[in-house]
C-alpha cells in the first residue's frame, strides 16, 4: 500500500493543470475572436484581405499561447516537481488539444446564443469579396467556399486550423514554462 502511495507522489497527474490552462486559454481566444468579429461586422467592407478589426483575433491567438506556460506554472506549484523541458512541451501540446475543443465548443455555443452572428460575418465577407479587385470567377469561388459556415466540413476546418495554431504556440510556451518553473538544473 505504501508503495502505491509513493508512486502516486512521484508521478502526480498533470491533467488538472492542463484543464485549468485550457479553460483560461479557450475563453481568452474565444472572447478576443468575438470582439474582432463584432468589430468586423460593424465596419465597412473595404475590399482588402485584412482589416484592423481582425487584429483582435490575432491578439487573442497570441495571448492564448500562454496556456503551456500556465499549465507548467500550475503543475509545478501544485506538486513542487521538477522535470525535463520535454514534459513541458507535452503539457503545452495537451493544452493545445483541450483548448481547441473548448474554443470549438464555445464557438458553436455562441451560434446558439446569437444565431445572427455567423450570418452577419458571412454577409460582411461576401460584401468584402465583392469590393475586391479580382476576377469574377475567383470572387464566385471565394463566396461559394463560405456558403455554409456550420457544415461539418467547415467546423472541422476551423478545428484543424485552431489546433495547429494552438498546438504550436502552446508547445513553445510549454517549453519556456518548463524551463522557467520545472528545470532540473
Amino acid at each position: 500500500m505504501d508503495m502505491e502511495n509513493e508512486q502516486v507522489q512521484e508521478n502526480p497527474s498533470y491533467w488538472n493543470s492542463v484543464i485549468i490552462a485550457s479553460l483560461i486559454t479557450g475563453i481568452i481566444v474565444t472572447v478576443f475572436s468575438l470582439i474582432g468579429g463584432y468589430m468586423t461586422i460593424n465596419s465597412e467592407p473595404s475590399g482588402s484581405l485584412f482589416n484592423s478589426a481582425q487584429i483582435w483575433g490575432t491578439i487573442g491567438c497570441l495571448v492564448g499561447a500562454i496556456g503551456g506556460f500556465i499549465a507548467n506554472w500550475h503543475f509545478t506549484n501544485e506538486y513542487d516537481v521538477t522535470y525535463k523541458v520535454g514534459k513541458g512541451a507535452l503539457l503545452g501540446l495537451l493544452v493545445g488539444v483541450v483548448s481547441t475543443i473548448i474554443i470549438v465548443a464555445l464557438s458553436q455555443l455562441w451560434n446558439v446564443i446569437d444565431p445572427s452572428y455567423q450570418e452577419a460575418i458571412l454577409e460582411w465577407n461576401i460584401q468584402n469579396f465583392e469590393a475586391m479587385q479580382m476576377p469574377a470567377e475567383a470572387k464566385e469561388q471565394a463566396i461559394a467556399s463560405m456558403e455554409n459556415p456550420n457544415s461539418m466540413g467547415n467546423i472541422a476546418l476551423f478545428a484543424g486550423t485552431t489546433f495547429v495554431g494552438m498546438a504550436i504556440l502552446n508547445v513553445i510556451s510549454g517549453l519556456i514554462g518548463a524551463k522557467v518553473f520545472a528545470s532540473e538544473e
